[in-house]
C-alpha cells in the first residue's frame, strides 16, 4: 500500500513492467483515514479489482477549429472496430509491455499507453476508434533491452471484428516489412557486392526489431565452400567475384542479458541459405534467392507441446520482395533434446500442396526440443535452419 500526499488519483510505478509484489496506490484522502485507524490499532483492508482485464479501449475524439466548451463524448462498442487478440508467452508466463502509437491524417505521431501491460499468454478483445485514425501496436517481451514485436499500422471500420495472434509460432529470421505492411529487399547483389539485412525475427504474422541489449547475431558468407565474408552483425555487405558460384549464407541469432529470463523459446537460431549467384551487368539489383521456413506447429500459449506421438507441424517457405520461392520440392525435419547432439529424424510429406512433419514425444515430458528443417524449392534454392528450444513438451 502506498500513497502520495498530493491530492487525485496516483498510479505506482517501479519503472518497466510489472511489480515483483501487488501494489495498490490510494488517493490521499483514503490514507489519511487508513493511517488514523492503524493510529488505534490493526485495520482490515480489502477491495477488488480486475487482475487481467478481457478487453481494452483505445478511443481517440478528434476535432476541427478550437475548442470553446466543454465536451461529453458517448462511445459504443457498435461503432467502434475491434481485434481479438491472442499473445502468447515465450515460454514463461509474463507481462509484456504494450505500446500503441496514433497517427492523424496532417502528419503527427502520438505515443499513447506506453508502459501499459498485456498477460502473455493471454486473449483479450481491442476497441478502435474507426475513422481516419491510424493505430500501431508494438510489444516487448522485456522494455526497454529486449525486442520490440510490431504490428501494421491500419485504421478500423465501425463494427468490423477481426483476430490477431503475437509471438504466435516459432520466431526466426524473416523478411522485413515497408511501412505498407507489405515484404520488403532481404537480400541483393548489385554487381559485385551482396548484401543481406533480413527481420531479426518474425512471429507468424509480424516483424521484430531487435533489442539493443538483448539480441546479437553475425553473419557469414561462403562462395565454394570458401568464407569470402564475415560480419558481427545479424546483416551484412561482402565483395564477391563475377564469375558463376555456388554460394552459402549463414546467419546465426541469440537472446541473451535480463530479456533471456522470460525468453525460453526460439533461444537461438541458425540459418544457412544455398544458391547460385553471378555477375550480370545489365541488371541493376538481382534480389537473392532466400528461402524463409515458416512452421505451424499445435502448441499452446506456453509454445509447449503433449506427450504424445503423431503431432504434424506444417511448414512452408516465403521470400522477399526481391524473390518468390518456387514450389517446395523436398522437405526434411530432425529433432533433439539435447541441443543438437544427437538427432531423430521426423516423417515429413507432401499432400494437397502442403508440406507436414510428423514428431513423436510420448515419452519427452519435461523436455525442450531444438528442430532443425530443411527445405529446397523447385529453383533449387534451398535452406537449413536450426531453431535452439522451439518448443517444450509438458
Amino acid at each position: 500500500l502506498v500513497h502520495r500526499p498530493s491530492a487525485g488519483d496516483w498510479q505506482p510505478g517501479l519503472g518497466y513492467g510489472a511489480a515483483p509484489l501487488p501494489v495498490l496506490g490510494l488517493r490521499a484522502d483514503e490514507a489519511a483515514v487508513l493511517k488514523t485507524a492503524l493510529g488505534k490499532g490493526k485495520a482490515e483492508v480489502s477491495w477488488t479489482a480486475t487482475a487481467v482485464s478481457p478487453f481494452v479501449y483505445n478511443l481517440s475524439f478528434p476535432e476541427k477549429g478550437q475548442l470553446t466548451s466543454d465536451r461529453t463524448y458517448k462511445v459504443r462498442d457498435k461503432k467502434l472496430g475491434s481485434v481479438v487478440s491472442t499473445h502468447e508467452s515465450m515460454g514463461v508466463a509474463a507481462d509484456f509491455v504494450d505500446t500503441l502509437l496514433v497517427s492523424r491524417p496532417y502528419g503527427a505521431t502520438y505515443s499513447a499507453s506506453s508502459l501499459a501491460l498485456v498477460a502473455a499468454p493471454g486473449k483479450r478483445t481491442e476497441y478502435y476508434t474507426a475513422g481516419d485514425t491510424v493505430w500501431q501496436k508494438m510489444l516487448s517481451s522485456s522494455f526497454p533491452w529486449g525486442e520490440l514485436m510490431t504490428g501494421d499500422a491500419r485504421t478500423y471500420q465501425a463494427g468490423r471484428a477481426t483476430t490477431e495472434e503475437w509471438y504466435r509460432g516459432l520466431l526466426v529470421p524473416g523478411a522485413p516489412r515497408d511501412a505498407q505492411g507489405k515484404e520488403a529487399l532481404a537480400g541483393e547483389r548489385q554487381d559485385n557486392t551482396i548484401g543481406v539485412a533480413p527481420a531479426f525475427m518474425t512471429d507468424s504474422e509480424h516483424i521484430g526489431q531487435q533489442g539493443s541489449f538483448g539480441d546479437i547475431g553475425n553473419m557469414r558468407l561462403k562462395r565454394e565452400g570458401d568464407v569470402v565474408g564475415e560480419s558481427g552483425y545479424p546483416f551484412g555487405v561482402f565483395t564477391v567475384p563475377a564469375e558463376d558460384a555456388a554460394y552459402e549464407l549463414t546467419l546465426m541469432t541469440t537472446k541473451i542479458g535480463s530479456p533471456a529470463a522470460v525468453w525460453k523459446r526460439s533461444t537461438q537460431t541458425e540459418t544457412t541459405w544455398g544458391f547460385r549467384s553471378e555477375r550480370k551487368p545489365d541488371v541493376a539489383s538481382q534480389g537473392l534467392p532466400l528461402l524463409f521456413p515458416r512452421y505451424d506447429v499445435p502448441s499452446d500459449g506456453m509454445k509447449t507441446v503433449p506427450a504424445k506421438n503423431g503431432q504434424r507441424i506444417g511448414l512452408a517457405a516465403t521470400g522477399h520482395a526481391g524473390y518468390t520461392p518456387g514450389e517446395l520440392t523436398s522437405a526434411k525435419v530432425s529433432f533433439s533434446y539435447d541441443g543438437g547432439e544427437t538427432w531423430h529424424a521426423a516423417t515429413t510429406a507432401h499432400q494437397g500442396g502442403r508440406w507436414t512433419a510428423t514428431v513423436d514425444h510420448a515419452d519427452a515430458a519435461g523436455r525442450s526440443v531444438t528442430l532443425r528443417t530443411e527445405l529446397t524449392d523447385a529453383n533449387g534454392n534451398s535452406v537449413v535452419q536450426t531453431v535452439t528450444d522451439a518448443y517444450a513438451v509438458r
